[in-house]
């Protein structure tokens, strides 16, 4: 039987454990210049930052349950979106590789932090950093590639990633055996 100590004790292993995997964010190179949507699908596959951050994502909604299964995840896609514009039109935005790698440590500690288990939180959160990861993609699209192939490549691909991570963080809580009313109220 758990104890709150035991349950408190693996919480904080498995944030140490996802900590360690992540390392610095870092350009992704190696894409192909002359595909806009294979450039953009293969982006969030070959930087361990965005993989990490968009497990993730999809971990931490199967952790909050309910309506965040589709919130959190909903809301990093939309806010990236809006990101990758703001890169393609030019903007400037501070600080977006600091925050990508930020994006997988905390993202990972509120998988396992109990007062982060409500949606508001969840979306707020990934919507913020879907933000400075959807400006990496729009930032570092090549100037050849087709916008819309590629903001389709990496939506589609970060979905995908997203979809992983659920059903991980939903494999997860059925071995924990914990149903979606104790996770929210963790």
């Amino acid at each position: 039987m758990n104890t709150p100590t035991a349950s408190a004790t693996a919480r904080l292993l498995a944030a140490a454990a996802l900590s360690v995997v992540a390392g610095p964010a870092l350009a992704h190179p190696g894409h192909l210049a002359t595909a806009g949507f294979v450039d953009g699908a293969a982006h969030p596959l070959t930087g361990v930052d965005h993989l990490i951050a968009m497990i993730t994502v999809g971990v931490y909604g199967a952790t909050i349950g309910g309506r965040a299964m589709l919130a959190v995840p909903g809301a990093f896609v939309g806010a990236m979106l809006v990101g990758g514009l703001l890169a393609m039109q030019g903007v400037d935005l501070p600080l977006v590789e600091p925050m990508i790698y930020a994006s997988t440590v905390v993202l990972a500690l509120l998988c396992v932090m109990p007062m982060s288990r409500t949606a508001w939180m969840g979306t707020a959160f990934a919507g913020w950093f879907g933000l400075f990861h959807g400006f990496a993609h729009g930032a570092e699209m090549p100037a050849e590639a087709a916008a819309l192939g590629y903001a389709l490549g990496f939506v589609l691909s970060t979905v995908g990633l997203h979809g992983a991570g659920l059903g991980l963080g939903l494999g997860i809580h059925r071995l924990l055996g914990r149903p979606d009313e104790e996770r929210r109220s963790a």
